[in-house]
């Protein structure tokens, strides 16, 4: 399996029952009964099985209960189900492939009937599904012109999502003990130093940032308050850094350097400053710091993007200023952004076309949290090819 991508999840299956993406006519269960679905049940946000309340009729006998999804049968028992009482009203075990000689069996000891979706799926979905893990995109060779435009839909989504994932990434990091002023400045800090730290020190950078906003560092000069910072990072404390296989750009010491000179920048940028336009505000904010201290072109528009305006969009939240609020979002969502090439490379290995996507940061988002992570009944793509 290639590196970064998963196999696809159970959640897929759970979407092909809920969602009938199969031959459900003369349905027998794999020990030859006659079958009907009357209610596939609800999908379960809890503890135990899958679905319940499903509605079924097995060889002339009406059944109701949970219904319990897998990819192949043998989860059944690989995820201790059969020791588990709460899947005591389980009446169907729904598997893609059945690997098993026998039928499940409940904590009492109740055999259970299996239905196996495998061949009964439309062969567009067969076919995504039967496609190796170690292919970089699912979807990649079955590309066409329904799916370009699907993919264009698509993109559009994750774009939008991905702002909401960097408000709620920013938030989570809100000290909410401190002033509005103090505690949104450090909710945008500690994000720069995660960016900062990109590729392989996110989390030592970020807790970097925590450590400084401990300190009572207001009196301190620029050139102070980065050796302050270069002190905590390499000496005083014991973070876990990456050095190994980085470019010099990116190496832990140019990068703390930078973060700590953007941070003195935000802590002594008065709060109104950051109530004008995103552009000149950032404009503003970046050229208060000095060039050997500037992180580069594309570093910097991915903070612009990724950092400052999920930033400004939470504090015209907070100040109920619907102007900055409006316009971090308008400029995130029409403005053309810096897409690195890794990216990239996966889409046009599939055959997209990127000419409008490609200025889009929630292709990133649709690389990993989407095709990497293989939650592919989530996306558009995926549907259409599926359905055309």
């Amino acid at each position: 399996m290639a590196e970064g991508v998963s196999s696809y999840h159970e959640n897929l299956f759970q979407w092909i029952w809920a969602e009938a993406e199969f031959n459900c006519k003369e349905l027998r269960t794999d020990c030859g009964k006659p079958m009907s679905i009357l209610d596939f049940g609800s999908l379960n946000h809890g503890a135990g099985p899958d679905f319940l309340q499903a509605r079924l009729v097995i060889d002339g006998m009406a059944w109701f209960g949970a219904v319990e999804i897998h990819k192949s049968s043998s989860q059944w028992y690989r995820h201790k189900h059969h020791l588990d009482s709460n899947f005591n009203n389980v009446i169907l075990h729904v598997v893609y492939e059945d690997n098993l000689e026998q039928p499940v069996a409940t904590k009492s000891g109740s055999p259970i009937f299996t239905l196996t979706l495998k061949s009964r799926l439309h062969k567009s979905l067969q076919n995504l599904l039967e496609i190796k893990d170690n292919k970089q995109m699912p979807c990649g060779g079955n590309v066409s012109y329904i799916n370009q435009q699907a993919f264009e839909k698509q993109v559009g989504i994750a774009h939008n999502h991905y702002f909401e994932y960097k408000v709620n990434e920013l938030l989570s990091n809100y000290p909410a003990d401190l002033p509005l002023s103090s505690a949104w400045k450090w909710s945008l800090i500690s994000q720069l130093f995660r960016t900062l730290g990109i590729p392989a020190n996110r989390e030592p950078m970020l807790e970097l940032s925590h450590e400084l906003r401990s300190m009572n560092l207001n009196s301190s000069t620029l050139q102070e308050f980065v050796h302050v910072a270069e002190s905590l990072a390499f000496e005083t404390s014991s973070l876990d850094w990456v050095n190994s296989g980085m470019r010099p750009a990116s190496r832990p010491l140019k990068r703390v350097q930078q973060a700590a000179a953007l941070c003195y920048a935000t802590l002594q940028t008065p709060l109104e400053t950051f109530l004008k336009s995103p552009e000149s505000s950032w404009r503003k904010l970046i050229s208060s710091v000095p060039v050997e201290y500037s992180a580069g072109k594309g570093r910097k528009q991915l903070l612009f993007h990724t950092n400052y305006l999920p930033a400004l969009y939470v504090l015209g939240d907070l100040l109920f200023h619907t102007y900055l609020k409006d316009s971090a979002k308008q400029q995130w969502m029409v403005g053309r952004q810096f897409v690195p090439g890794e990216v990239k490379k996966p889409f046009l290995k599939a055959g997209f076309n990127l000419r409008e996507s490609g200025g889009k940061l929630g292709l990133a988002h649709q690389l990993k949290r989407f095709c990497n992570e293989r939650n592919c009944h989530r996306c558009e793509v995926f549907k259409s090819a599926i359905r055309s």
